[in-house]
């Protein structure tokens, strides 16, 4: 009886101490004040948000949004130069610049916006939990880091699209759980309006022939963005090397790649093993890690059946989606806010406790401040690796966790399938 109300008090306890982290994050977004637990915590306010903000402008006044140029008629604070599907500022920056009186209003808007929807999250996961029969324990667990996910505070602060286009592909996954097909692919496309993280997942919709997910993306990514690039190219003949460069990220970033106190990414982890000692074998590392990626994600993308089962949709799901994640470069402390997502769901999927303590453990890690206020009393070499390997590694521990159970799946497929062949 004792151990049962100390477990019920543990679980109330948990609940409570989430709700409070929470309003302080809430508290520290709209009262801001340089905050060291994070690097971007002390940076400008909102400037991401400014760069759709002015995108928008610029759209609706045929000034092209990509690039130097876009800066000529400003009605930011400061320019941000704008690195996404040019159908965005269309589609989901036009109430920003209409029903707000400045850039600066707009963005406490947006914030608003996302807490939202960032509370509808916790609602989906709640439901898709109940779905599948979750226990008390891990909803509370998934709340606990839900609300406590330390790298929302960098996404809102910067006015980043990290944290609302994972929310967007959350909700493509709770469609898809109560098999609203359509819901489940408009989700999708709204994910990649706000930042095309869940790109990858296109292979899912064309595998399950989801048409309205092939047509929504071939109209809205690769249709519209060819006819706008081609006409602002009749007059501004840069606007094509533009676009790919700002995109792909081009120039010279290694001061940005390597090093950087803010930059999360395995191959900044990977700088920080190899760089200093031979930047020949750091290029080669790193080329060939991008290569095994993607040819493993091709190999599990062709290999993997698609049957009805939900959970085999899900695993594969997040997995395209950390896919893109583990490729960038630069994994800002923002970026992170997109982990939360995928620990929830992989809590619910876990099949036993073993696995649920590593998704926790690994989900805590990556929701806690990192080592930065530390890295700050003492630039050592020491503590920047530390720093880095803090998030990197766990970030890399869920990612193999993913291939392992995709792995499986595949696995019991093939053995159904020679046990029957007629399947």
């Amino acid at each position: 009886m004792i151990f049962k109300l100390i477990k019920q008090f543990s679980k109330i306890l948990l609940i409570l101490i989430a709700i409070v982290i929470f309003f302080f994050y809430l508290k520290f977004l709209f009262k801001p004040y340089c905050f060291k637990l994070g690097y971007t915590l002390c940076a400008a306010i909102g400037e991401d948000f400014f760069a759709l903000y002015q995108a928008t402008y610029n759209f609706f006044h045929n000034i092209f949004i990509y690039g130097e140029s876009a800066s000529i008629n400003l009605v930011t604070p400061y320019f941000m130069i704008f690195k996404y599907f040019p159908i965005s500022p269309l589609l989901i920056g036009w109430p920003f610049l209409i029903f707000f009186s400045g850039a600066e209003s707009a963005y406490h808007g947006y914030l608003i916006f996302v807490i939202l929807f960032y509370l509808f999250g916790f609602y989906s996961i709640y439901l898709i939990a109940k779905k599948f029969k979750t226990d008390n324990l891990t909803k509370v667990l998934t709340f606990f880091l839900w609300f406590t996910f330390f790298p929302i505070l960098s996404d809102l602060r910067m006015g980043q699209y990290n944290l609302i286009s994972s929310l967007f592909f959350l909700f493509s996954l709770f469609f898809l759980v109560f098999s609203k097909n359509i819901l489940s692919a408009l989700s999708w496309i709204t994910s990649l309006l706000f930042k095309p993280i869940a790109l990858l997942n296109f292979w899912y919709y064309l595998k399950t022939k989801n048409k309205i997910a092939i047509w929504g993306f071939i109209i809205c990514f690769i249709i519209f963005t060819t006819g706008y690039l081609l006409y602002h190219h009749l007059y501004y003949s840069p606007a094509i090397s533009n676009f790919i460069h700002t995109i792909f990220i081009g120039g010279n970033r290694e001061g940005w790649e390597i090093h950087y106190p803010d930059n999360f990414s395995l191959n900044t982890f990977l700088g920080e093993l190899f760089y200093d000692k031979s930047k020949i074998l750091f290029s080669l590392i790193s080329k060939l890690y991008v290569v095994l990626l993607f040819l493993v994600f091709l190999v599990i993308s062709l290999k993997i059946k698609f049957k009805r089962e939900v959970k085999t949709d899900l695993y594969y799901s997040l997995y395209a989606f950390a896919t893109m994640i583990m490729y960038h470069k630069e994994v800002w402390e923002s970026w992170l806010s997109c982990w939360a997502v995928i620990v929830a769901i992989l809590l619910i999927l876990a099949d036993n406790y073993k696995e649920k303590i590593f998704v926790f453990l690994n989900g805590l890690i990556l929701g806690t401040p990192s080592l930065f206020y530390f890295y700050e009393l003492n630039h050592s070499n020491l503590w920047r690796f530390l720093l880095i390997s803090e998030k990197s590694i766990p970030q890399l521990l869920i990612y193999s966790y993913l291939i392992y159970k995709i792995c499986i799946i595949i696995r019991q497929d093939f053995q159904l399938k020679a046990k029957n062949p007629a399947l």
